[in-house]
């Protein structure tokens, strides 16, 4: 059984994000929302992410608020066209900066932009690089941020449901407020990870586009 992270879908203190946004966001595995340190995950393609390095104190949670108000704020009625191109301008500036890219993924998925290297020590490394082009990382839909989105565990109880109708053999699971937090696979995954990737983002419009 894999255990998931706190999402997400979304982001962010300083941290590595190992399921981040490229074209499509969808609450795999890695966990979902946007208040945790790590990132959901778009095309299928992983990528990294960090937060302000001063994102303790009082200081920190004022230069992180400005940046996040310069960044790019995604729908989710946003379009794979949009969520693309976003994800492509915040991975090519990484990779201005000198971030290490996974251009052999990238050739074999056909992508122009190849996404970051996923690895621990990267993040470390390049931690300057991330902090310095996190202003071009899109936030995540509200609906999608379990700190705004006040029905969010309600919602992604719907979606994990949704998922295991199409074959996932997953479990929501919670922390220790009742806040969902990402689901964990059962003995094995049920479908394929493609198969996952397709159904997650069908899941989660009918999830969390409902209003309240």
């Amino acid at each position: 059984m894999r255990n998931t992270k706190p999402l997400p879908p979304a982001v962010r203190t300083a941290a590595f994000s190992v399921c981040a946004l490229l074209a499509a966001t969808v609450l795999t595995a890695c966990g979902a929302g946007d208040g945790g340190d790590a990132k959901a995950g778009k095309d299928g393609v992983s990528t990294l992410e960090t937060g302000s390095p001063s994102s303790a104190g009082k200081s920190g949670a004022s230069d992180s608020s400005k940046t996040d108000s310069r960044r790019p704020q995604l729908r989710m009625d946003s379009s794979d066209e949009e969520r693309n191109r976003l994800g492509d301008a915040y991975n090519a500036c990484l990779q201005a900066h000198g971030v290490p890219m996974n251009t052999k993924r990238a050739e074999m998925a056909g992508a122009k932009q190849a996404a970051p290297v996923q690895s621990m020590e990267v993040a470390k490394k390049y931690k300057p690089a991330f902090d310095a082009c996190l202003v071009k990382l899109p936030l995540q839909p509200p609906e999608l941020d379990s700190n705004v989105n006040p029905h969010y565990t309600d919602q992604y109880r719907v979606f994990v449901k949704c998922l295991k109708a199409k074959g996932a053999h997953i479990h929501m699971t919670q922390d220790e407020h009742g806040v969902a937090n990402g689901y964990t696979y059962d003995d094995n995954n049920g479908i394929p990870e493609a198969e996952e990737f397709k159904a997650s983002k069908v899941c989660q419009k009918e999830s969390f586009s409902v209003k309240h």
